[in-house]
C-alpha cells in the first residue's frame, strides 16, 4: 500500500509542476520559469539553439520569462545569432585578417 501511496504522490506532484511551470534549458542549466496559463502546453523547452523565429512559435514561454525576470535566458540565445552576423559583416570587410 505505501508503493501505491507513493505513486500516487509523484504522480501529483508531477502534474503540478506540468501545470504551473515551464522546465526552460538553457546554456547553463535547467530552470523552473511560473507559466502564465495553468496548461499543459511547452512544459519542457530546450532554448540552447534558439534564434529569433523560435522565440516567435513559443511566444508564452518568452512571455513567461519576461515576467518572472528570467530575461538572461533569452539574451543568451538571441545573442548568438547576432554575434554571428556582426562577425560576418566584419569578416567580410575585412577579409585579410
Amino acid at each position: 500500500m505505501s508503493r501505491f501511496l507513493f505513486g500516487v504522490f509523484t504522480g501529483v506532484a508531477l502534474m503540478y509542476v506540468a501545470l504551473h511551470y515551464h522546465v526552460v534549458r538553457g546554456n547553463e542549466g535547467f530552470y523552473l520559469v511560473p507559466k502564465l496559463t495553468h496548461n499543459l502546453s511547452e512544459i519542457y523547452v530546450d532554448t540552447r539553439d534558439f534564434e529569433a523565429d523560435d522565440w516567435i512559435e513559443h511566444q508564452s514561454v518568452a512571455a513567461a520569462i519576461m515576467q518572472s525576470n528570467q530575461t538572461h535566458l533569452i539574451g543568451e540565445t538571441a545573442l548568438n545569432p547576432l554575434q554571428r552576423s556582426v562577425q560576418g559583416i566584419f569578416t567580410n570587410l575585412l577579409p585579410g585578417q
